[in-house]
């Protein structure tokens, strides 16, 4: 099949058509559910009553349930099936969103470790189910994969817009409270239950059971450092880009309180510019750019944002002492730009990362593996949550964290251009051995450009 039959027959294949829908319909409910939740977390915090050191506490919780207990349930559905674990996402989640009514710090901090072991579910085990039915079971096309993960990018930045809408209409113009977003959670968590119990299959037998469950958690780390490392490198990448994301995700609200910009405004274009940048992956992939060069451009592009962000806040500190409001104001309007340019770099991101584990993680250690991709980065969140506490962009000493942050973030971002570039030679070093293989041994060349 060559390239150009290969682009007209995957919109009229059914079983793609169909088990992309599954999918998609079950992950749209279940990050809508959690996109309700994420911009009244902190105010429902507060209308608790709590200090931000606290609310810190509760955040670091969060993430740290994330990093260890992500291990665990990554292993589980390598072992017993992704649909079981996808399953027990949505109730775990449920039960997370309804600590929230009670105001009780015991119960908040069961609700962030729930959250916490949800969202490992939600970000890892949802892809590995759909890999593993789109290549090994239906035996699909792997170059595919890119329409549908650039598909849930795109439509993932269209549900942040509308939930964010929704919570704000029930929470505040309404007046029924902060914690009203969490309740709304629960019912789409309970339809993308339904979704997935009586549409999706599971196809555990695939896995390779084992009895030794520390040795099996720990088993996938050897593959980062065998071979070639491939897979090293692109877990590098993986790390540091969304480590430093979430940097990015608690410090843009401070850093633009000089323009009193509408919150909710300011979040809707950053979620256009993450759809423009997924369309443009998307866009640059059918015109045949190779997606691990398009991994490399979103690193590089993120890498100068966070260094043009860096040196706008360390003019911010020089001009802060000088009362100068304009340079202050001046210096927001160009951070507020390289956010927007950012989400534009997170929208090509997520599709070009997606589609590549796909491609060089191992069926049996999918799931396992992705979780522990994650670790360094909640490792980071804690940190970086803990240096930026109680900043903002009228205080000089909160201005140098978010100075020092993006500085770090920005070095980072060049090591993860450094990965991402060995990476790309070796994956297309490896396309090519593959695709000889398959000739010598008869098989159907791979349409994937190399």
């Amino acid at each position: 099949m060559d390239k150009k039959s290969h682009s007209l027959t995957e919109p009229h294949n059914i079983h793609y058509k169909n088990l992309q829908r599954c999918y998609l319909i079950a992950f749209y409910l279940a990050t809508f559910a959690d996109w309700l939740q994420g911009p009244y977390l902190y105010k429902l915090y507060k209308d608790y009553g709590y200090t931000d050191d606290t609310i810190a506490h509760l955040y670091i919780s969060g993430f740290l349930s994330s990093c260890i207990f992500g291990l665990l349930v990554g292993h589980l559905a390598d072992r017993f099936g992704r649909k079981m674990l996808c399953s027990c996402f949505t109730i775990i989640y449920s039960l997370a969103c309804l600590t929230k009514v009670n105001s009780s710090y015991s119960i908040l901090l069961i609700g962030r470790i729930l959250g916490g072991i949800s969202t490992s579910i939600l970000f890892t085990t949802f892809e590995a189910w759909y890999v593993n039915e789109h290549i090994n079971f239906l035996k699909l096309p792997v170059e595919w994969l890119n329409s549908t993960f650039s598909k849930a990018t795109l439509y993932n930045g269209v549900s942040a817009i509308v939930a964010g809408l929704m919570a704000q209409l029930f929470a505040d113009y309404l007046d029924f409270g902060s914690v009203t977003p969490f309740i709304l959670a629960i019912p789409f968590l309970l339809l993308s239950l339904i979704v997935i119990q009586s549409t999706w299959k599971e196809h555990a037998g695939l896995v390779q059971h084992q009895h030794h469950l520390v040795k099996d958690i720990f088993s996938p780390v050897k593959l980062l450092l065998e071979s070639d490392r491939i897979l090293l490198f692109l877990g590098v990448v993986q790390t540091v880009f969304e480590s430093v994301m979430y940097t990015f995700v608690f410090s843009w609200t401070p850093i633009l309180a000089d323009l009193q910009p509408p919150l909710g405004l300011i979040f809707s274009l950053f979620m256009v510019a993450l759809i423009c940048g997924s369309k443009t992956y998307s866009s640059l992939v059918n015109q045949r750019y190779q997606p691990q060069n398009l991994l490399t451009f979103s690193c590089v592009t993120a890498a100068i944002t966070f260094c043009v962000i860096t040196l706008s806040l360390t003019t911010m500190v020089v001009h802060i002492q000088d009362h100068d409001p304009n340079t202050n104001k001046s210096m927001s309007i160009i951070c507020f730009v390289m956010f927007l340019v950012y989400e534009w770099c997170v929208g090509m991101y997520y599709p070009a990362i997606g589609y590549l584990r796909s491609r060089t993680v191992p069926e049996e250690y999918r799931a396992t593996l992705s979780n522990w991709l994650r670790v360094p980065m909640n490792i980071f969140t804690c940190i970086s949550i803990t240096l930026k506490h109680g900043g903002d962009s009228e205080d000089v000493t909160g201005l140098k964290k978010f100075q020092f942050i993006f500085g770090l973030s920005t070095l980072l971002m060049i090591g993860a251009v450094f990965a991402s570039i060995v990476f790309s030679r070796k994956y297309s070093k490896k396309i090519v051995c593959d695709e000889v293989a398959e000739l010598k041994a008869g098989k159907r060349i791979s349409t994937e450009t190399v």
